[in-house]
């Protein structure tokens, strides 16, 4: 009997160790997105373009530890869309993005910087949110 029950103690805590060991995420499986630039410190304006009297930037700052670039849209007039496109393989083409609503707030979320010259960003001003940045619309690239 007590062996019985010293093995199913055994099995028991190993099965809730590797329950919690699956469960675990760690910083390299959590997604590049800063939620919220406001909280990043030393903000900095990189470009600027003036898009039908709206200000759109790339802005960028510390998150974290780590520079950030996002995109943010000044002079807008209600709900209107931000798009932040992010660039990974130096294309020039956007591999990924973030658009927000100015108006709930002027910004995007946030995305790593990087020293490579591959990792480039641009924001512009939409006016559909499921719009993309184009020369006419958009900062240059950062």
């Amino acid at each position: 009997m007590r062996k019985t029950t010293k093995i199913a103690a055994i099995l028991t805590a190993a099965t809730a160790t590797t329950l919690l060991t699956a469960g675990v995420a760690t910083a390299a499986d959590a997604p590049p997105w800063w939620s919220d630039p406001a909280t990043c410190s030393n903000p900095q304006t990189e470009r600027e373009r003036v898009v039908n009297g709206r200000i759109v930037q790339v802005r960028s700052g510390n998150c974290g530890g780590l520079q950030y670039g996002w995109g943010r849209i000044l002079n807008y007039n209600g709900p209107e869309f931000i798009r932040f496109e992010v660039d990974l393989n130096g294309d020039r083409v956007w591999d990924d993005f973030s658009t927000y609503t100015a108006g709930n707030r002027n910004y995007t979320q946030a995305y790593p910087t990087s020293s490579s010259p591959n990792r480039a960003f641009r924001a512009c001003y939409v006016v559909d949110p499921n719009g993309t940045c184009t020369p006419g619309n958009a900062t240059d690239w950062w």
